[in-house]
């Protein structure tokens, strides 16, 4: 079954739509990481980090490599981070204008 745009849309928005899962995606902004990375940055159990990555791959929006023991995740394209870079963007704007406003 193939997704129409819009219901891309909402399955790429909801995979981030998660506080745990945006942590993980603005954490591999910055580089490639393990799931024991991202554990100790991001203060979680390794079960419930492991479980998010899951979810962000099967959703495209993460990757992953395997180098011996190691898998290392990262960023499927760099169009997320310009994404998040265009959403920060975007919610400067908006509180700004909401203050200008008020």
């Amino acid at each position: 079954m193939t997704l129409n745009l819009t219901e891309s849309k909402v399955q790429f928005l909801e995979s981030l739509a998660d506080r745990t899962r945006l942590r993980i995606v603005e954490a591999l902004r910055e580089r490639e990481k393990t799931v024991s990375q991202l554990v100790q940055e991001l203060g979680a159990t390794q079960s419930n980090i492991s479980g998010h990555l899951r979810l962000l791959k099967i959703s495209g929006i993460i990757k992953s490599r395997q180098e011996g023991k190691y898998v290392y995740y990262s960023l499927s394209s760099s169009a997320i981070a310009d994404f998040l870079t265009k959403l920060e963007d975007m919610l400067a704007v908006m509180r700004r204008e909401a203050l200008e406003g008020a």
